[in-house]
Formats: structure tokens, C-alpha cells, sequence
């Protein structure tokens, strides 16, 4: 992750590579620890699919993670609309760090079972009917917006790198690769959604769930006094 980092500090122009750095970014996101309850839940929702074979496995995944890619472009365009003088402002008050820390605590204790945050009414209902790809890609869309502390250095990277470049077509492609590069993760965890997997989370994920919680707080308050 610190390689990519460094890599997009040094980069004056957009490039193929460019497009490549992110594309792992996003994929160095996904099976980051402090990503691990997004996993938790991904698979829970795919768990309920097990029986299905591959492809439904596969069609769901690819609605859900264009979710997120339609929620990353529009981040992409705000970031190259914004442009350097509000990004320097941002990181100024060190925004950048205390965002995504609270957002981390809030998932920890969520997922601690501490208080439950309620999606969307709409979101809700659609997540509801998981024989639909529409229903993914209502899931999808939030979680466009899911940021967590371990994630946050590559996430400001890009972010910085394109209001630096202040193309909104740049901005959009470039956050969209990032969702897909994590979209390549969630497929592999729904192809290998087996009865084995149903199975696990039924039996285990409460318990994974507690420890995603721990470790997410932990990585927030890491976050915030290191």
C-alpha cells in the first residue's frame, strides 16, 4: 500500500499506469483488515445465494459493485471539481484523518452490536429481495461511500491526486477503477459462497463480526493518536 502511495505522489500526469496503481489500491483495500466487515457482510448477503451456482453468484456481485462504482465516479467528479486550494484546506484540518475515524468507530461499535444504524428506507426494501440484481445494486451504492481507516491512505492519495489534475473524466474513471479493483475481492468471496460458507457464517459470524468491531475501533483510535 506504501509503495502505491509513493508511486501517486510522484505522478505529475494521468496515465495507464496511473489507472493500474488504483486498480491495486482498491484491491489492497478490500483485503485490508479493517475491511474485513464489509467481507462479513458481503458474504453473509451471498451466503443466502450458496445454492445458486456460479454465475447468479457472479451477476449479483457485478450489480452490487457497479453500485459502488457509480458512488466512486461521483467522488471522483466532486474531487476534480473541488480542485487543490479546498483538498489543502481539507487536509489543513486534518479532516482527512478524523472523518474516517469516526466512521470507523461508528461501524466498530455497530458491529459490536453497541447501536444499529438503519439503511435507508428504499435501500432497505430493494436489499430485501435478493433474487434481483437490482436489489445488489441498491446495497451497492453506499457502500461506494465506505471508507475505513486502514483504507484512508490510498483513498486521499487518489483523491488529492485528482483534484490535483482537475479532470472530472479522469476523476470519475479513476475512482470507478478503485471500486472495481475492490469489486474483484467481493467476486471472489461470492464464487466461493458454498454451503461451506452459509455454513460458517451462520456459525461463526457473530464472532467474526465482534472481532472486525475490535479491530476496526482499535485501527480509528490508532488513527487518531499515531
Amino acid at each position: 500500500m506504501n509503495y502505491i502511495y509513493e508511486q501517486l505522489a510522484g505522478l505529475e500526469a494521468v496515465s495507464p499506469f496511473s489507472y493500474l496503481l488504483v486498480l491495486l489500491g482498491g484491491i489492497l483495500s478490500a483485503v485490508s483488515i479493517c475491511y474485513v466487515p464489509i467481507l462479513v457482510m458481503f458474504s453473509g448477503y451471498m451466503g443466502k445465494h450458496a445454492d445458486e451456482g456460479t454465475g447468479k453468484a457472479l451477476r449479483i456481485t457485478a450489480s452490487f459493485t457497479i453500485g459502488m462504482i457509480i458512488t466512486s465516479a461521483f467522488i471522483g467528479i466532486a474531487a476534480a471539481f473541488v480542485g487543490k486550494s479546498i483538498m489543502g484546506l481539507f487536509t489543513g484540518y486534518s479532516l482527512d484523518v478524523w472523518i474516517p475515524a469516526v466512521v470507523g468507530i461508528l461501524m466498530g461499535l455497530q458491529l459490536l452490536g453497541v447501536f444499529k444504524l438503519k439503511m435507508p428506507g428504499q435501500v432497505q426494501v430493494k436489499a430485501k429481495k435478493p433474487q434481483t440484481g437490482l436489489g445488489a445494486f441498491a446495497l451497492g451504492i453506499p457502500f461506494g461511500l465506505v471508507i475505513t481507516p486502514c483504507t484512508i491512505p490510498i483513498f486521499i492519495m487518489i483523491i488529492t491526486y485528482v483534484a490535483f489534475t482537475g479532470s472530472t473524466v479522469h476523476g470519475a474513471l479513476l475512482f470507478a477503477t478503485y471500486a472495481i479493483g475492490k469489486g474483484i475481492i467481493l467476486a471472489v468471496v461470492a464464487t466461493s459462497s458454498s454451503a461451506f460458507l452459509k455454513d460458517f457464517t451462520k456459525k461463526w459470524g457473530r464472532c467474526v463480526e465482534v472481532i472486525a468491531g475490535i479491530i476496526l475501533i482499535l485501527a480509528a483510535l490508532y488513527l487518531i493518536f499515531f
